[in-house]
């Protein structure tokens, strides 16, 4: 659920600032609300000071594992080091780029020395470079002396050797600045520059995990600043606006009388930009990470569809994957992580939420006989319920869930809107979306639409024309909305037809399943080759069509929630996530850190 929240305005004296933000930064409670652009000379310090971490830290490999990590006395020299070595290897990379193109370029003409062609100039001998179809190298002129120094693709590079300055009806090459061998020996210089540089920067690899200790720190040192520059003040007084949890409001006040500071709550208005904090039941919980991977938060007064999420996101996984050999798998890894990382983990929710969607495709595979692919195993293992392998029940079963779905949406949708009589528009939805389905059924499974279906588009439509916002002017606004309504219902039916995409991408994984065991089962086991070829192609396929799973329950089952669903919900995903006040000092993050001054 959508936790209440309240407005929070603090005041305090303008000399107590930091501390009363210490205080807070220590109660995590408030999500603090700019009241000033948080704009300040100390804000300008930490953040020029966060990008110089963060480019160094980008700079710096991995640290090896047997580097024993030192603390960083002057962190200021440190980086500026860091920086500086960076800056000149990347002047010495686009040297070295330069000359590689200059090899590049000459590296099929020879290393000739320019010189020496010069000298030949003054004493009235001409050498010209020219690159030439070999077919064309007979017709130049019998007095003109033919050195072919290379050829490749019908092509020949070659010195024309003239007893005169002459023109040619082709292009000659300009003569280069060096010869070949000292533009490779100077590449091979500044390459050997750039490999030291590289590993000067690995010795400095051993402070990467205290920058990035530094960095974090530093992060909640310029949330700090941001918070104290962005305070009102009115004479020798300064105050705070902020959002706070409605059941953790006695503690904020308990704090305040504990350090004199006044406090007004009260409830957020409609133009209060609120952010949202979503607390549920652990069951519930496993659905987060979902979000969490998505980066959708719902507005502070839309709704929390975590549990219809978690319930139908569980039912799209199974279908999706749809193969209890693959759930199976899943499960087994799932299983070895909790072993291995299991205690080092901080907050195990991920690993739950597979042990949920794995089990669940193994429900799923087993009832529709699906192990592996389907074919192999249909002599020995028959599915628990066959309705489901029948294409014209698995279509109608994609609708159902579709229209339910959906019912949930508007039915919800009626419940808030109560007790104003525009909640009849919503159960009007609810029955154009049943009609909807009917339709879908007629038209793609070929089932007959029954006489029955027709009123529930009469009544729908009906409803929502004449319920969804009151009429100013009858006549006048009567066609405009006949418009939007017949639309909507356009996309309503589309909607649930959408749905069908759990059949269509089900049955594509158990074909391209059954395809690699067919093409597997064509070498056999009749040798060790081929025994190895039988393997090879049945670890390649099918972990392709596990990660094909994969991105279709992405794509197919995650859209499912957040559009069709959460559009007949009138959801936007507009909210922005609570994240209560944790600033750090700057004098507080030094001592933690025990740093030097920076240079």
């Amino acid at each position: 659920m959508i936790v209440p929240m309240k407005k929070i305005n603090i005041v305090v004296q303008s000399k107590d600032t930091s501390d009363a933000l210490e205080q807070l930064s220590s109660l995590g409670l408030v999500h603090v609300e700019n009241v000033e652009p948080p704009h300040s000379h100390a804000v300008d310090e930490v953040q020029k000071d966060i990008y110089m971490i963060s480019r160094a830290i980008e700079i710096l490999p991995p640290a090896a594992e047997d580097t024993t990590e030192k603390k960083i006395e002057n962190w200021g020299k440190i980086i500026n080091e860091i920086l500086d070595l960076r800056d000149y290897r990347s002047r010495l990379a686009e040297k070295s780029g330069k000359l590689q193109r200059h090899i590049d370029i000459w590296d099929d003409w020879g290393d000739f020395d320019i010189s020496l062609i010069r000298r030949f100039q003054q004493k009235g001998v001409y050498v010209y470079l020219a690159e030439l179809p070999v077919k064309e190298l007979n017709a130049l002129p019998p007095d003109i002396f033919v050195e072919v120094i290379s050829r490749s693709s019908g092509l020949a590079r070659c010195a024309l050797v003239s007893g005169a300055e002459r023109e040619f009806s082709f292009k000659t090459a300009a003569l280069p600045d060096r010869r070949l061998s000292e533009v490779r020996a100077e590449k091979k210089e500044i390459d050997g520059k750039i490999s030291e540089i590289d590993g000067n920067l690995k010795e400095y690899a051993q402070y990467r995990n205290e920058l990035k200790t530094m960095l974090e720190h530093l992060e909640k040192e310029i949330e700090f600043e941001k918070a104290r520059a962005g305070m009102g003040s009115q004479g020798t007084l300064s105050y705070l606006k902020g959002y706070c949890p409605f059941d953790r409001v006695g503690d904020l006040e308990n704090a305040a009388e504990k350090n004199k500071w006044a406090v007004l709550s009260e409830d957020p208005s409609g133009a209060d930009n609120v952010p949202t904090l979503i607390r549920n039941p652990k069951w519930i919980e496993l659905i987060r990470p979902v979000f969490d991977i998505i980066k959708t938060v719902p507005g502070y007064r839309e709704v929390d569809i975590s549990v219809v999420f978690l319930l139908f996101f569980s039912v799209f996984f199974a279908m999706l994957i749809g193969d209890a050999g693959y759930g199976a798998l899943i499960l087994s890894a799932v299983v070895f992580l909790n072993i291995k990382l299991g205690n080092k983990m901080k907050d195990k929710t991920p690993l739950l939420l597979m042990y949920v969607l794995s089990v669940a495709t193994i429900i799923w595979g087993v009832l529709t006989g699906t192990i592996f692919g389907q074919v192999w195993i249909k002599q020995t293992f028959k599915p628990l319920m066959p309705w489901l392998t029948v294409d014209s029940n698995m279509k109608e079963l994609c609708f159902v869930i579709g229209a339910v779905q959906l019912t949930i949406a508007h039915i919800w949708l009626a419940v808030r809107k109560m007790p104003s009589v525009v909640f009849i528009a919503d159960l009007g939805w609810v029955s154009v979306i049943w009609g909807a389905f009917f339709l879908a059924k007629t038209f793609i499974v070929g089932t007959q639409f029954p006489a029955f279906a027709a009123w529930l588009f009469i009544c729908g439509i009906s409803a929502v024309l004449f319920f969804t916002v009151p009429f100013k002017n009858f006549f006048k606004d009567l066609f405009p909305r006949l418009i939007t309504t017949f639309l909507s219902i356009i996309g309503s039916f589309s909607d649930v037809v959408s749905y069908i995409r759990l059949f269509a991408v089900g049955m594509a994984s158990v074909a391209i399943a059954d395809a690699f065991n067919q093409m597997a089962e064509g070498f056999g086991w009749s040798s060790v080759v081929t025994g190895l070829a039988t393997v090879l192609i049945l670890l390649i396929g099918h972990g392709l069509n596990i990660v094909l799973g994969a991105m279709a329950v992405l794509v197919h089952g995650v859209r499912l929630n957040v559009l069709e669903f959460s559009n007949h919900l009138n959801m936007e995903w507009s909210g922005m996530e609570y994240s209560p006040f944790k600033g750090e000092r700057a004098d507080l993050l030094k001592s933690k850190l025990e740093i030097g001054g920076k240079e």
